[in-house]
């Protein structure tokens, strides 16, 4: 299936040190420079009178962190295109890799203006591979959702087709009718709305790294639940939600668990959804994985068209060097028509790429 357009749907971008440095304090209003973030060895040092600790986020396994960060067009879109080239993809969506972590700044105001100028960074470095790469900037109005039409708009005119929030933001609830207004802005513009794993491990002790892989690698179970059960997708029927490298056999126990509760305990649920769980599923989610044996054999419960592929390039997770042998295999067990819409076809289609 040579002609097969590859879309890999999940990447990173991986922010350099110069970013932290130069470029966005340069891109912050005066008074604003000493307080920006900054990169400080494999951590991310935070601004704000009360916020000079360093994130955990890069601080653990951080010989993990230097062999993503330092390989090969991790940071350079040039470079990037050339390893796209190599591993036969023809796309790629990426994601940050270390600006997630200034959800946690104390002073909110900065933290909007920051997240800003990385949306405007991330736009520059697309841009100059011709739309090989293509971003997934961060919408930064949890804590202002009456700003979030305006900040989807700056996104527009940046020129990405998409967005991302992060899976949690301490101290606030998704469902709180205070953020109705920001779900009602991302429905009404049109665009997905993307959450990703997180990249925080908690533990770096004996067992630490092996169980937390294991488990973040999946942990859109319980998110996927509250966007449901809290009533947030039957309220904006609208809303595009993509799950990003948790993989795709959580999906079928979730969907039948959830229809589940919702017929065993209907006198019970607060919101009372008028259609079970997995109606929102197939028509409102989308997942992505990189390698996943069992999720692909439940293809049929999944929805093919619910699921796309991605390389996670350059996490050691991901495909580099296998992904032309990954892809056959594909190709082998889905049949031509499925194995389209898997690898490009819906990510084309969700993101709008030949617009």
């Amino acid at each position: 299936m040579a002609a097969t357009r590859i879309v890999s749907a999940d990447e990173h971008l991986v922010e350099p040190p110069e970013f932290w440095d130069d470029w966005l304090p340069a891109s912050l209003p005066a008074g604003d420079r000493d307080r920006a973030p900054r990169l400080e060895g494999p951590a991310l040092a935070l601004g704000g009178s009360d916020d000079h600790r360093l994130v955990e986020t890069f601080l653990l396994f951080p010989d993990l962190v230097r062999h993503s960060d330092e390989a090969h067009g991790a940071s350079e879109p040039a470079a990037r295109v050339a390893v796209l080239d190599a591993e036969g993809i023809d796309q790629a969506m990426v994601f940050p890799q270390r600006a997630m972590a200034m959800w946690g700044m104390q002073d909110r105001a900065l933290m909007v203006r920051c997240f800003g100028a990385y949306n405007e960074w991330l736009a520059a470095r697309c841009a100059a591979t011709g739309g090989r790469l293509l971003g997934i900037p961060i919408l930064a109005s949890v804590h202002r959702p009456e700003e979030t039409a305006d900040q989807i708009a700056r996104i527009r005119e940046l020129g990405f087709a998409t967005m991302m929030l992060p899976n949690a933001v301490a101290g606030v609830n998704y469902a709180d009718p205070a953020l109705d207004p920001m779900w009602s802005a991302i429905e009404d513009a049109g665009l997905p709305l993307n959450f990703h794993i997180s990249e925080a491990p908690d533990n770096n002790g004996p067992g630490g790294l092996g169980s937390y892989l294991a488990v973040s690698f999946q942990p859109f179970r319980k998110l996927w639940s509250f966007l449901v059960f809290s009533g947030i997708l039957e309220r904006h029927p609208g809303l595009r939600i993509v799950f990003a490298e948790g993989g795709i056999s959580w999906i079928p126990s979730a969907l039948d668990h959830a229809d589940r509760i919702h017929a065993r305990f209907a006198d019970h649920l607060s919101p009372r959804l008028a259609d079970p769980p997995s109606h929102h599923w197939f028509t409102q989610c989308y997942a992505t994985f990189m390698h996943d044996p069992c999720g692909v054999e439940q293809i049929d419960r999944i929805g093919a068209e619910r699921v796309m592929w991605s390389s996670d390039y350059p996490h050691p997770e991901g495909t580099f060097g296998e992904t032309a042998a990954l892809l056959d295999a594909l190709a082998a067990t889905l049949g031509e028509a499925r194995y389209r819409d898997v690898v490009g076809a819906t990510a084309a289609g969700l993101y709008a790429l030949d617009r």
